[in-house]
């Protein structure tokens, strides 16, 4: 039994050690087989790139960095903005802040309104690709649910 573990775990060390950063390519690879909808990919500076993508109803930005030369890139960070509809600041602050204190993955953030309207909900998500990470369609999947425990815990907190 404690050889079928020791092998097992080699195993995963002999994966883990395979493991390299994304490029821009395999990153609209991955949103693409996930099932989303690139709509623009773009050099931001020498050492990052964005993906813009559409995943259902919900406009999101792949954001690689840390890029060398080869455009090998050692994290991706998910994101996304919308309007709740919120028109109170505090009120606002207050729920996202809630909802950093209580979720572990992603972070929510509020941006003021610049018109005096509705203020804008923004939730990111970042995974470290430097070690021993993979972005894959799980990635994605755990970005969806980032989304939707927020936007529950908005619902949940009016």
């Amino acid at each position: 039994m404690k050889s079928t573990a020791t092998l097992a775990a080699a195993s995963l060390l002999a994966f883990a050690a395979q493991a390299e950063p994304v490029t821009p390519s395999a990153a609209e690879d991955v949103l693409e087989a996930y099932g989303a909808e690139l709509q623009a990919s773009s050099v931001a500076s020498d050492s990052a790139h964005t993906i813009d993508a559409r995943i259902d109803d919900v406009n999101i930005t792949v954001r690689l960095g840390n890029c060398d030369d080869t455009d090998a890139c050692s994290y991706a960070m998910f994101f996304s903005t919308f309007d709740l509809g919120a028109t109170d600041m505090g009120q606002a602050l207050a729920r996202t802040n809630s909802y950093n204190d209580s979720y572990p993955f992603g972070r929510a953030f509020v941006i003021p309104a610049e018109d005096g309207g509705s203020v804008v909900i923004g939730i990111d998500y970042v995974i470290d690709l430097s070690g021993e990470a993979v972005l894959d369609q799980e990635d994605v999947t755990r970005f969806k649910e980032v989304l939707s425990s927020y936007i529950t815990h908005w619902s949940n907190s009016q």
